[in-house]
């Protein structure tokens, strides 16, 4: 007496365990007992009657994806949208930093998002963080890949390399699902958003919360307002393998007190460095990298940018670059604390600090 309903698959079934036995549609949220399954079909008996609705993926526990064929992907999509101006680009199920670091090569001039969420990828966490601009961490797809019993221990995981790394997080999948029918959010909810921040998340995605429903924008309303009464207290592992190149230089910064701090950067590797040392600080950034402007906007930190070309060598500018923004760079301190490269060579970090009076201005 059984009812049975084929659903055809837009893409090919990625590799997976030989004696799967379930699988799940729609990020875990409606589970399948394995029938049986061949190259390009896969039958499964619901655990639940559910209504199907359209473009909703399906997820086979620890999936192996095909990295060429994802590069493939990226590269047809992005010659689709060439005259579109568009920031950054979100990358599903990235597996290994080589993906993302190819992916670079075709589009240099975008902000790269990685989204962590298959076994592959938690796996290999750290490679990925290490090439990626950000980290998104879809609770969705992972939840439904490496199982329910380890998502809380791997969020946790993935928050504390991309914050040791010093880049920005962001969580996505059912952040405030229930106010798509309702004014408030639930109380686990409410928990779940708070335990986020706390563990160093910069910015939250919201999906049907805002897409399909008609009180979007009072959720939105109702978010930015829990955030501004929330605290960031992220401090990442002493286990990290993060390893700067002069250690003593970003040691220091914990000692300037309240000594506001200018960061000189081309690449951004120092403005990583300082959150990967400072998670909460607050900072002004002097850089012309247009990618790195991009990542700007997706920190919850104070990053207040002054737009310079700093050239070769950034020491013969910065008593200019002081003297120029003196007013809101002296604002709530007497002093400034500046960091940068005092010549660019091959693999040049930050490795100088020099404090400015104001009095000397």
């Amino acid at each position: 007496n059984e009812k049975r309903l084929t659903v055809g698959l837009t893409k090919k079934i990625p590799s997976h365990e030989e004696h799967v036995t379930d699988f799940s549609v729609n990020d875990g949220q409606f589970a399948f007992d394995v029938v049986s399954f061949g190259g390009e079909y896969i039958i499964g008996r619901s655990r639940s009657s559910f209504k199907l609705l359209e473009k909703k993926g399906i997820n086979l526990p620890k999936s192996i994806y095909d990295e060429v064929q994802q590069l493939k992907i990226y590269q047809d999509f992005l010659g689709k949208i060439i005259d579109i101006d568009i920031d950054g680009l979100g990358l599903s199920f990235v597996q290994t930093g080589d993906l993302v670091e190819q992916i670079r090569n075709v589009a240099p001039n975008l902000a790269l998002v990685a989204k962590i969420e298959n076994s592959e990828g938690l796996r290999n966490c750290i490679d990925i963080v290490n090439q990626s601009d950000a980290i998104m961490i879809d609770r969705g797809d992972l939840a439904a890949e490496i199982g329910f019993d380890r998502l809380f221990d791997s969020i946790n995981d993935i928050s504390d390399q991309t914050k040791a790394h010093g880049k920005p997080l962001i969580m996505a999948t059912e952040n405030l699902e229930t106010m798509v029918d309702r004014e408030l959010p639930s109380k686990s909810e409410v928990m779940s958003i708070a335990h986020s921040i706390s563990i160093g998340v910069d910015c939250f995605m919201l999906s049907e919360e805002t897409a399909t429903s008609d009180s979007g924008q009072q959720t939105v309303i109702w978010l930015s307002q829990f955030l501004k009464s929330c605290k960031r207290v992220n401090k990442p592992k002493s286990s990290s393998t993060v390893q700067n190149k002069f250690p003593a230089i970003w040691r220091s910064l914990v000692n300037l007190d309240q000594i506001p701090i200018v960061l000189f950067t081309k690449s951004g590797y120092a403005l990583f460095e300082y959150f990967s040392t400072v998670p909460e600080g607050e900072v002004f950034l002097v850089t012309n990298n247009s990618i790195l402007l991009k990542i700007c906007d997706l920190y919850a930190n104070n990053i207040t940018v002054i737009k310079k070309d700093i050239g070769t060598s950034p020491a013969e500018i910065i008593w200019d670059v002081v003297e120029t923004n003196k007013d809101f760079l002296f604002k709530k301190h007497s002093q400034i604390a500046v960091l940068y490269v005092s010549k660019y060579v091959n693999t040049a970090r930050a490795n100088s600090i020099t404090i400015f009076d104001r009095k000397d201005f």
